[in-house]
């Protein structure tokens, strides 16, 4: 891995193309994520595509990967891949059949904004967030109201510090949103953290028409949390961008988060 962006480059990040995962067991990871209407795009030796949605990609990449652990407490990294459900029993029914482990459903107040969240742990510790919200952001719901699910919306990723990544990525063309600041024992149910006070910090970033997949950093106010150490390991592995004149190569931001830049097609 290398922090240092490609020489002669001129790409910048927008709004991420892909999510990589690494799996034990890939025939399990396609299924769960066939729940939420994901379908296979290309399969080789190594790895399978899958994607939802047209226009701006969103797709998963799984390849094999040596057994990770599940995320737990404050710890930093990737802590959920975020779907839109406009029916979420539904969608909990379909995950658990598919070898999902839900977590409890919770109601989450943000401002004017009311919504119902759950996460579900797939194969390998992989979290789903599931958002049911008459309020959401741009997803393929718009124009298909009869479709159960969305594409991936966003990625969350825990960081230290919020204040000091969040620069590092507006350095590099991302478009930033609004500084956030919230928490509750709602939000504590749904992430399953021990302190039901808990207040978090989040921030989004994508490209300047906010196009998912979006990328949000969160912070865990006044807790400590080990550090991401599953870059090659099962889970969620890294964030991806699809970028101009890049090779394919892993970057590292200063926060700890892992980025997997592929060129464009």
């Amino acid at each position: 891995m290398t922090e240092q962006w490609p020489v002669g480059s001129s790409a910048v990040f927008g709004s991420a193309s892909h999510v990589v995962i690494g799996t034990t067991n890939i025939d399990a990871t396609v299924r769960f994520f066939g729940a939420f209407d994901f379908g296979v795009e290309a399969a080789d030796a190594d790895s399978v595509t899958m994607g939802r949605g047209s226009g701006h990609p969103t797709e998963l990449v799984l390849s094999e990967a040596k057994e990770g652990s599940r995320l737990t407490g404050y710890d930093l990294g990737p802590r959920g891949l975020d779907i839109y459900t406009t029916a979420m029993e539904e969608s909990v029914e379909r995950a658990v059949v598919a070898g999902g482990d839900p977590g409890p459903i919770a109601t989450i107040d943000i401002g004017p904004f009311s919504m119902r969240q759950v996460t579900i742990w797939g194969p390998d510790h992989v979290p789903v967030v599931l958002i049911e919200s008459p309020s959401r952001r741009a997803s393929l719901l718009d124009d298909n109201a009869d479709e159960l699910h969305s594409q991936i919306h966003s990625l969350v990723w825990a960081v230290a510090d919020r204040a000091a990544e969040a620069p590092w990525w507006e350095d590099r063309g991302a478009t930033r949103g609004m500084d956030l600041a919230f928490g509750s024992s709602e939000v504590a149910a749904f992430m399953c953290l021990p302190d039901t006070t808990i207040e978090l910090e989040m921030v989004m970033f994508a490209n300047a028409a906010n196009d998912p997949i979006r990328f949000e950093l969160l912070r865990f106010v006044g807790h400590d949390g080990a550090d991401f150490a599953g870059a090659d390991l099962a889970g969620i592995q890294a964030v991806g961008f699809t970028v101009r004149d890049a090779s394919p190569h892993r970057m590292v931001s200063p926060g700890g988060v892992v980025i997997d830049v592929r060129p464009a097609r």
